[in-house]
């Protein structure tokens, strides 16, 4: 796991790459020294989208991308755990999506 959120870490842009549980909170966490992970912002998002999700006509967020002053790209590996990578302003954060979608099957195997 520590592996593939490293992979994500290096990625152009992107300061950390972590896992949270709804269960468990943080699973595991990859980033720049001195940068801790945004575990209660991430938890208040994930709750956002099961929030939206409980709205007529709009389903079950999977993913959410966020691009303002920093850059977050929240995607959600099973009905407990999500993904979250997050970086500065000026990301590739269509590469960064493109790099998770290669690597989630080996992550939800992992996360089992």
């Amino acid at each position: 796991m520590q592996r593939i959120l490293a992979g994500f870490s290096s990625l152009p842009g992107v300061d950390q790459a972590y896992i949270i549980s709804r269960r468990d909170g943080l699973v595991s966490a990859v980033g720049k020294r001195g940068r801790t992970p945004m575990v209660e912002h991430a938890a208040q998002i994930v709750q956002a989208l099961e929030a939206l999700g409980k709205t007529p006509g709009v389903g079950r967020g999977l993913e959410l991308w966020s691009e303002g002053n920093g850059m977050l790209l929240l995607t959600r590996l099973s009905e407990d755990a999500s993904l979250i990578v997050s970086g500065k302003k000026g990301g590739k954060i269509a590469r960064w999506r493109h790099a998770i979608e290669c690597d989630v099957e080996m992550l939800n195997s992992v996360m089992r």
